[in-house]
């Protein structure tokens, strides 16, 4: 069996405790810098994070970015994420990225696809939806569509100009 000794003095156990107390007195100061950089995300981007569990969930989301919605989607469906993506694919997924989503890890899964009326567009353009794209109440795509011929998508952060 081993045994240490130490002689301590109250010299030793003064600076010991200084120490400590400056390690302590640094970590604090970090926290508060983590806590800016997580307030100084956008609440757009937060939103985007937020669970999406009911109908309310979805149309705040909405509201949040900028969107004016019908209180009740025109179209709920359950859709199928292609395996391997195509070139519509691929471009559709830029535009997710552009905005913090990401559809790769969800390839070959279903997810729910929610589609609401925008009752008002920057431009005066009319028949403009918005779509979720959900899977386990996280939102996993998002973006606002026109349909006519000429028609439009872009992602749910970008706010035309008027």
């Amino acid at each position: 069996m081993i045994v240490f000794a130490a002689k301590v003095s109250v010299r030793k156990i003064v600076v010991g405790v200084l120490a400590v107390g400056l390690v302590l007195v640094g970590a604090a100061a970090l926290l508060p810098k983590t806590a800016e950089a997580d307030t100084a995300v956008s609440a757009e981007g937060a939103a985007l994070s937020a669970k999406l569990k009911t109908n309310e969930d979805r149309v705040a989301l909405l509201t949040a970015c900028g969107w004016s919605v019908e209180s009740e989607p025109v179209g709920t469906q359950e859709v199928q994420i292609p395996d391997t993506f195509d070139e519509v694919y691929e471009q559709y997924n830029a535009i997710q990225q552009a905005q913090g989503l990401d559809l790769t890890p969800y390839q070959g899964k279903r997810a729910m696809l929610y589609t609401y009326a925008l009752t008002a567009y920057p431009t005066g353009e009319q028949g403009v939806t918005a779509n979720l794209l959900v899977r386990r109440n996280r939102l996993i795509a998002a973006d606002i569509t026109s349909a006519q011929t000429d028609g439009f998508v872009h992602g749910l952060l970008d706010m035309p100009q008027t």
